[in-house]
């Protein structure tokens, strides 16, 4: 007889990114080139300093690079972390209230274990990281989608929000800024009267901003200092310094319940790597690298990004907004893709296939961007992003010479 499982492990869909992945691994292998639009991650390395003082930590003949670590982090790293996020954004909290988690999904999956039980309602934006959809699902909770348009730049409806509420059911409120898929920055306005409600009516704000450092123009709002009591920050190092594959992020809110978040992330991974914490720590601690880092990188997405805008332009009929920060551009194709009769899904597995270029279907981040593409532009050079709209706008019209209605089989299976 097979033995069982728990079925709850099946609401959970793979991540697009990682479906796309796979299909690109392949075509690696066959020895094709493909252009990487999809795909959030920094196409720049940590500063090389840091890289060159880790090299020499890897000679020594010790264990502090492979052992155990505290389960919420390095005492040191943590408190790196406070006096930056002192120095980023005026944010005054203490050691006792920062958890190192082992990357990003991990504060999500640690931070929604500890807040949310079965048949609580959580408000979050439609489109958001696809990542949320996913998890609530798994946490038995009910999502209350709020879109968040275009034609308003993807800000949040504050009204919307405030009537969605439902006192003694809605637990939640999360909202990510600058934003995964939009590049949207949450407005100081709506920031503060988000603050308010979540205080009015006694919900947490999971506040997921791995994007702070990268803006482009704006400034970044820190949550916590409008509502110190209801704000979890979600915090990564995938993006700044740039080590995604290395797993490090972490969480900071009220020290009550960063407690209970630590005994969430030891059950998970018990203690977040050892090694990445060495380097962080190393490159938190010199400020003058740091910012010069921070201040580099910017500079190569922000013309990475403003390609990636002049070439979208060309297409007729494709809309979007300049993003503000993070590295996405997303793209309403309804104008386009309607009168060929095909669908945002189709479009991006035949230009995988057809044309070898790698982006993401909106589907996957809300109900509301089912006519959206996701770009992302930081990891290719400015002239592999011209060639590969080029190839996106070539496809586009071969597609509108061919008989219409033909459909594939899809690389991607939506998780909403």
């Amino acid at each position: 007889m097979k033995p069982s499982y728990n079925v709850d492990v099946d609401v959970l869909r793979e991540s697009p990114t990682r479906a796309v992945n796979r299909v690109v691994e392949r075509l690696k292998r066959e020895g094709k080139d493909v252009i990487m639009l999809s795909t959030g991650e920094p196409g720049i390395p940590p500063p090389l300093e840091v890289r060159l003082w880790l090299s020499e930590a890897l000679k020594e003949d010790s264990m502090r690079l492979y052992s155990y670590t505290p389960s919420p982090g390095f005492l040191s790293l943590r408190e790196a972390i406070v006096d930056d996020l002192k120095e980023l954004g005026g944010v005054d909290v203490s050691v006792d209230q920062v958890v190192v988690a082992t990357g990003g999904q991990a504060t999500m999956f640690s931070t929604l274990a500890t807040i949310l039980s079965p048949g609580d309602e959580v408000i979050l934006m439609d489109p958001t990281y696809f990542g949320y959809w996913n998890l609530l699902s798994y946490f038995k909770a009910e999502p209350k989608p709020i879109v968040a348009s275009l034609d308003k730049g993807f800000q949040p409806g504050v009204e919307a929000i405030k009537e969605s509420i439902v006192k003694g059911k809605t637990r939640a409120i999360i909202m990510v800024s600058p934003d995964n898929p939009t590049g949207r920055l949450l407005d100081f306005d709506v920031a503060r009267s988000l603050a308010e409600i979540a205080v009015d009516y006694g919900l947490w704000i999971v506040y997921d901003e791995p994007y702070k450092t990268l803006i482009y123009e704006g400034e970044h709002v820190y949550m916590y200092n409008l509502a110190p009591e209801n704000t979890i920050s979600l915090n990564a190092f995938s993006k700044d310094p740039g080590i995604p594959g290395w797993r490090l992020g972490y969480i900071y809110g009220p020290a009550w319940v960063m407690k209970k978040i630590a005994l969430a992330s030891e059950a998970i991974t018990y203690n977040p790597p050892s090694v990445a914490q060495h380097l962080v720590t190393v490159y938190l601690r010199n400020r003058e690298l740091r910012r010069r880092h921070i201040e580099y990188a910017k500079r190569i997405y922000m013309e990475r990004r403003d390609v990636m805008v002049e070439e979208v332009s060309k297409i007729e009929g494709a809309k979007y907004v300049k993003p503000g920060g993070a590295m996405f551009l997303m793209v309403d194709m309804k104008e386009v893709l309607e009168p060929l009769k095909v669908d945002c899904t189709l479009l991006a597995e035949r230009l995988l296939r057809e044309k070898l270029v790698a982006l993401l279907p909106g589907e996957f981040f809300g109900k509301s961007t089912k006519t959206f593409i996701r770009l992302s532009f930081p990891t290719e050079t400015p002239e592999r992003i011209r060639e590969g709209i080029r190839r996106l706008g070539e496809l586009l019209e071969e597609m509108g010479k061919e008989s219409l209605g033909k459909k594939e089989s899809s690389l991607f299976e939506a998780s909403l």
